[in-house]
């Protein structure tokens, strides 16, 4: 690792971070030398996380939708981290394709609040505290589905709300000095792809041929995007949001005209 990557000052709180692309940031945060808290609803992986990363991490219950809760937690975590510099928001549950007709508003419901009430929630409490000591970073997680629409009727327009938020609250923010900023990832190999209504199986064929680069893209390569938003080498970035895609949003339009052009 360049010595030029490491920080001693990150403190970051990672929601969702048991897993996937939320336990791909805690480790790059503790990789630079910084103190990351794994929120997550499974405590015991949050926990496992944090023996394995050692005395930088520390891991808390988070329900992104129990503000209460999420306060509790603050006031323990100001216990054990150095002063919050970061918050990135990973926390959300998964969704297959349904039609509207056999999707019930209940449902619908509970994969809007994941994503975007969890996010609107987690920045509400750690982010107006950044934002009250006048420094920080946020970085939530969208996706490419926030500008490309798909089957998934709750999951896609939650996340285009995040992009939203995300951009409101860079303004509101950004002369308190936080940063906030988004990222879109494409397909990522990660246990969201396979949520148990798929029994952990998906064929990932039609995922490759919609991907231009051709691959899943890998927690490790959203996490390297993510600690750089949350750096100083992005001091002046704030309300964008950076696709992680593998060229998916740029290639949709390729169809049309015979597809992607093929390695020769």
């Amino acid at each position: 690792m360049d010595d030029s990557t490491t920080d001693p000052t990150l403190s970051v709180i990672v929601t969702g971070g048991a897993s996937g692309i939320g336990a791909a940031v805690c480790r790059r945060v503790v990789q630079a030398g910084g103190h990351v808290a794994i929120l997550d609803l499974n405590l015991e992986a949050a926990q496992a996380l944090a023996q394995e990363l050692g005395p930088r991490a520390v891991a808390a219950p988070g329900d992104v939708l129990d503000e209460a809760g999420l306060r509790t937690a603050e006031e323990q975590l100001a216990a054990l981290l150095p002063p919050v510099t970061g918050l990135v928001n990973c926390a959300g549950i998964a969704q297959v394709p349904t039609a509207i007709e056999d999707y019930p508003v209940e449902a619908w419901e509970r994969v809007v609040d994941s994503h975007l009430k969890g996010t609107y929630t987690s920045c509400r409490v750690f982010g107006s505290a950044m934002a009250a000591r006048g420094c920080g970073a946020v970085v939530n997680v969208a996706s490419v589905l926030s500008f490309r629409p798909g089957p998934v009727l709750a999951y896609g327009p939650a996340k285009a709300a995040v992009v939203n938020l995300t951009e409101a609250l860079a303004v509101h923010w950004a002369r308190r000095g936080v940063r906030v900023n988004a990222i879109a990832p494409g397909w990522t190999d990660t246990p969201f792809l396979k949520p148990k209504e798929r029994q952990g199986e998906r064929d990932m064929t039609p995922i490759l041929n919609a991907t231009p680069l051709g691959r899943l893209m890998q927690p490790r390569e959203i996490a390297e995007v993510v600690f750089f938003l949350l750096s100083p080498a992005a001091a002046v970035v704030t309300g964008a949001t950076i696709p992680c895609d593998g060229g998916v949003i740029a290639g949709s339009g390729w169809a049309p005209y015979g597809g992607f052009p093929q390695a020769t």
